[in-house]
């Protein structure tokens, strides 16, 4: 077992070096030739390109970072079809994270593979931003030139083509053999890789707080306006749920899962949440039900204090100084 081992470790290498051509050349480095910036208000854009001078067998890779400070929203656009003289080969987005004050980064990844040789330019990409009243822009970048060289000779009038000769005897079972053994520890090393990236990017994204989550789903409900078009029990039903979920995430109850006198008994006989609040959510949660099931139609004080009672529960709870 030992020996597999071994043999594993060294022909990991080789397989690396074997795989890392073609499609894969495109990733190739993180050593940017090219890289800029562009900025407007509240919005910025850096954009990086592996490679300026390339031949018609390599993929440039251009990198995208977009920044939007608290209270906008960054988006890249659907890329459709080729990018000028471009053929787009992949575009990877990552998702968005929380940044320095408040602020939203997102990313993309775009390969690209030209047609022909030549002199070609990345056109202008564009980013996307708008806030919470609907307010729009478009940031774009400039355009970048590359170089696109031949795999061919300047001269092509003096090639010559060989004679054609006969095919070697090929083995067939040890070809198929090699191969197999050759995609089995590629697909290992794939899955490693493709795991480790995860990891990673899992430890990039920061996990939001319960109550920013909670505030943030609460904000959306209220901009809904369902109280004033006469849908109490669909606002009551998401109101419901808002705090649930709260509840299981912060204080790892099975909130959403429990009926409200299920929940309530669970509550009594715990110590995670204090006997005022206790008695809030149980006057809260009886008041849904009232709204949900038995068709209560609730006054506008009545709705004013269930949405001041939920906020005051998952801003003290929470410990939003």
């Amino acid at each position: 077992m030992w020996s597999i081992k071994k043999l594993f470790l060294v022909l990991i290498p080789v397989i690396i070096l074997v795989s890392c051509t073609g499609e894969l050349e495109s990733f190739r480095t993180e050593n940017y030739e090219y890289t800029n910036s562009f900025s407007k208000g509240p919005i910025s854009l850096e954009m990086k390109v592996d490679a300026v001078d390339i031949n018609t067998s390599e993929n440039i890779k251009v990198y995208l970072e977009g920044t939007a400070a608290d209270g906008w929203k960054p988006s890249f656009s659907t890329i459709e079809g080729d990018l000028d003289k471009f053929t787009v080969v992949g575009v990877a987005d990552t998702p968005p994270r929380l940044g320095d004050n408040g602020s939203i980064e997102i990313s993309r990844t775009i390969i690209l593979k030209p047609f022909l040789s030549g002199e070609y330019s990345i056109p202008p990409l564009a980013l996307d931003y708008s806030d919470k009243d609907d307010n729009k822009g478009t940031l774009l970048s400039t355009s970048v030139p590359i170089s696109v060289t031949s795999l061919l000779p300047e001269n092509t009038e003096n090639l010559q083509v060989k004679a054609i000769q006969e095919p070697n005897t090929v083995n067939y079972v040890k070809l198929v053999l090699y191969i197999s053994i050759a995609i089995f520890i590629l697909g290992g090393i794939l899955l490693i890789v493709y795991f480790l990236r995860k990891r990673k990017r899992e430890r990039l994204i920061p996990e939001i707080p319960p109550f920013e989550e909670a505030f943030a789903k609460l904000n959306i409900l209220l901009n809904k306006n369902l109280p004033e078009l006469g849908m109490f029990k669909e606002f009551y039903i998401q109101l419901n749920l808002i705090v649930r979920i709260y509840i299981e995430k912060q204080f790892a109850l099975r909130a959403p899962e429990q009926t409200t006198e299920e929940f309530l008994q669970d509550l009594s006989v715990s110590d995670k949440i204090t006997g005022e609040f206790k008695k809030s959510l149980k006057n809260f949660l009886i008041h849904s039900d009232l709204v949900k099931f038995a068709r209560h139609k609730p006054v506008e004080d009545e709705i004013k204090d269930s949405i001041e009672s939920c906020k005051n529960f998952i801003k003290v709870t929470g410990e939003i100084l």
